[in-house]
């Protein structure tokens, strides 16, 4: 077999697993699963976790993280005020700009994504053998740091 054409026979296995995982973990997503969680988008619970893990962020670090264009950050923002997640206030750091506080109903939301979250890849990882756990998460880690689209 040729170089060109094992390549494109392990992209061909490699999509069939990728889609195959990707079904099953969009299928049991936590936000089905919680009523703190309903009606979150997944842009919406990575805007409020940036939010919970760097709480000086500011706006623009996390549409440049994220790849979003401004209006959609500020459409996901006022979402996420008005539900009472989070609150937009000045930068500390720098007046000009806005940083995200997140509030008690945002730490609950946070607390049972991360739980969800936890039992979720708890079953990936308990679905490979003890040797094999830390090669699939240093090869995921390699794929993900590098992955550029």
């Amino acid at each position: 077999m040729t170089n060109n054409k094992k390549t494109k026979e392990q992209i061909d296995r490699f999509n069939k697993a990728f889609h195959k995982l990707w079904f099953k973990i969009m299928a049991n997503r936590p936000e089905s699963k919680s009523k703190k969680l309903k009606g979150l988008t997944f842009s919406d619970i990575h805007v409020i976790s940036m939010a919970y893990e760097e709480p000086d962020i500011i706006l623009k670090d996390i549409r440049k993280r994220l790849n979003l264009p401004q209006t959609t950050l500020s459409s996901i923002v006022a979402k996420l005020e008005k539900g009472g997640f989070l609150q937009r206030v000045i930068n500390p750091r720098d007046y000009r700009s806005f940083s995200l506080k997140i509030t008690t109903k945002g730490k609950e939301m946070m607390a049972a994504h991360m739980k969800l979250d936890h039992e979720q890849n708890s079953h990936i990882i308990a679905s490979l053998e003890p040797g094999e756990r830390e090669e699939f998460i240093r090869l995921f880690t390699k794929v993900a740091d590098k992955f550029n689209f």
